[in-house]
């Protein structure tokens, strides 16, 4: 047997894993992987830190691994498809293996109208940096960085014939349950405390306007309900996009108003290999009084996302590039500034933090590598 015909052998072997075969009434051939890769970023950070209370900070720097992902997904059959992605890179002991499980789910579409979802998914919050996958967030506002938004969920969907309106409701854990340690669970036990969310999302598009609202009740460990609005609304244009995320969070009646973030991003795209990016955002909590028998404010019962008379604002800029004989490899730079402002204190104190980073991302398309090379073997044995 030539190489040729033991390479042939195996990539046909390969594509056989790659295919259901059901021989009850029908012969499904319906691909089982759809998609299979891995992902990778590492990062070069420098922060340079200042404030005008206490000299004594540290400016770190050094290269990190940010992420390592394992994804697969595609369709079970005519009605079902499933969806798995796994961050290999975690913190050893500080959570659970699931924890570190973003997507778990099955879809199941008995209509082309109609899907109903079960399994570990992202919370549906509107908002297009919340929308982005982690890996492409390359500088994230405080909420962000503090919303532990994947959680076991069910939900129900309804889009439109043309898929370019969708409302979908669902039901999963909150995501204080990751305060659980509080009260008295152990990591990975979290969900034992019976916190519950209820989710409304909407997705729309309109010519080149595409929007993602949410209405979202998160159950706090004092079986009180925090209400949380997210309306996000892209422009997006062959050159250019820009999107506008406005956030509204109370705990209460006499809460609202007080604890808001608003978002921006900017791209300009001079081709499909380069764009340079603008990135703004401000984010306040005045809400300045714990909550009854919860102790501290900064114990996150009150509000897990941004610290009782806090103050964020967050602004910077960058780059990204794709080279054009590797779409799947990017490069990316950019200098951001947080500026954190306590005022709890009888003179506000002010914190800020210059981070300059430069890093890339490696997506490895192993589905796609595979069906193309089978594709060149079949190819080069017919000639």
């Amino acid at each position: 047997m030539t190489l040729k015909q033991k390479t042939l052998r195996l990539f046909g072997l390969l594509s056989l894993l790659a295919i259901s075969a059901s021989a009850s009434a029908q012969v499904d051939f319906t691909p089982i992987f759809t998609q299979i890769k891995l992902e990778a970023r590492t990062d070069f950070d420098y922060y340079h830190n200042t404030n005008n209370f206490d000299n004594t900070v540290e400016n770190p720097y050094g290269f990190h691994g940010r992420y390592f992902n394992f994804v697969i997904g595609g369709p079970i059959g005519e009605k079902f498809s499933y969806f798995f992605r796994q961050r290999i890179i975690a913190s050893p002991g500080d959570v659970s293996l699931f924890d570190n499980t973003d997507f778990l789910y099955i879809n199941y579409s008995p209509t082309s109208n109609w899907m109903f979802r079960f399994g570990k998914d992202a919370l549906a919050v509107g908002g297009f940096e919340y929308d982005a996958p982690p890996i492409n967030v390359l500088f994230s506002t405080h909420y962000w960085d503090n919303f532990y938004c994947f959680q076991p969920a069910v939900a129900a969907a309804y889009k439109s014939d043309d898929a370019s309106q969708m409302v979908l409701l669902q039901v999963a854990n909150s995501p204080y349950v990751h305060y659980g340690a509080g009260l008295g669970y152990a990591p990975g036990q979290e969900w034992k405390s019976g916190l519950m969310s209820f989710n409304l999302f909407y997705s729309g598009k309109i010519g080149h306007l595409k929007m993602l609202h949410s209405v979202n009740m998160f159950q706090r460990p004092d079986r009180k309900l925090m209400n949380y609005i997210a309306i996000g609304h892209e422009l997006e244009y062959e050159k250019w996009d820009i999107y506008l995320d406005l956030i509204h969070h109370a705990n209460g009646l006499n809460d609202w108003g007080n604890n808001f973030a608003v978002v921006s991003c900017a791209n300009l795209y001079f081709n499909k290999e380069f764009n340079i990016f603008v990135k703004g955002a401000y984010e306040q909590n005045r809400s300045e009084k714990a909550l009854p028998g919860f102790g501290d404010i900064t114990t996150g019962f009150y509000d897990i996302f941004c610290e009782s008379a806090h103050s964020y604002l967050t602004y910077g800029l960058g780059m990204e590039y794709h080279p054009k004989t590797c779409p799947d490899f990017r490069f990316h730079a950019f200098v951001a500034n947080c500026r954190t402002t306590d005022y709890s204190l009888p003179t506000p104190a002010v914190f800020n933090s210059l981070r300059a980073n430069i890093g890339i991302t490696w997506s490895m398309e192993i589905y796609r590598m595979l069906k193309n090379r089978m594709a060149r073997i079949l190819q080069e044995n017919q000639q």
